[in-house]
């Protein structure tokens, strides 16, 4: 059969229907879409690839679910972002500061530099996990993804304007959740 032209939204439909292949071709049309936010969201390739396949087993899983009033990346978006979530969750109780360490050059200035982007990059992270998740949600497309606002508003079914309120009040919020971690621990200060 051919799936030439067909929206996102007519493929999901079709495999709603029992059509699979219609499957592999939605997978044609989101999949890049969802490299993009895992490159985006995981400095670590390995965990980037990791993530893009939860992304996807868990929209096959529940596409069941989608109920065709809105669009299917926005639906799936709020997938992915929920895996990502609790992607960031099971990192942050790992200790992956040390995760590619032998794979470093032995230079002092690298492994300072890694490290102190690896810090950064959770620190960052766990803030982002403290804040309202609507606000979290317009910062990690816009900041994370490098998704513009206007792109950005499609995918979360929401006006840009919302979305640059969202982001304006989750700047001021990861401002005051960050002012409150110690950068070199990625916890809270005991003052």
């Amino acid at each position: 059969m051919n799936y030439e032209g067909l929206t996102e939204e007519e493929l999901m439909k079709r495999y709603q229907g029992g059509d699979l292949d219609a499957l592999g071709a939605m997978a044609i049309l989101l999949l890049p879409k969802l490299a993009a936010i895992a490159r985006g969201r995981f400095s670590d390739k390995n965990l980037a690839d990791e993530a893009l396949q939860e992304f996807w087993i868990k929209i096959i899983n529940k596409a069941d679910s989608f109920k065709h009033d809105s669009k299917v990346l926005t639906w799936a978006y709020q997938i992915v972002n929920n895996t990502y979530l609790d992607l960031i969750r099971r990192e942050s109780k790992r200790s992956y500061l040390y995760d590619d360490i032998s794979n470093l050059d032995e230079s002092a200035a690298k492994k300072s530099s890694f490290a102190e982007a690896t810090t950064n990059e959770i620190t960052i992270k766990s803030a982002l996990l403290k804040i309202p998740k609507d606000q979290a949600d317009a910062v990690a497309l816009v900041w994370l993804d490098g998704y513009s606002i206007e792109d950005s508003a499609k995918l979360l079914g929401i006006p840009a304007n919302t979305v640059k309120s969202r982001i304006s009040r989750g700047k001021a919020a990861l401002a005051l959740q960050l002012s409150e971690l110690d950068p070199r621990m990625g916890n809270q200060k005991h003052a």
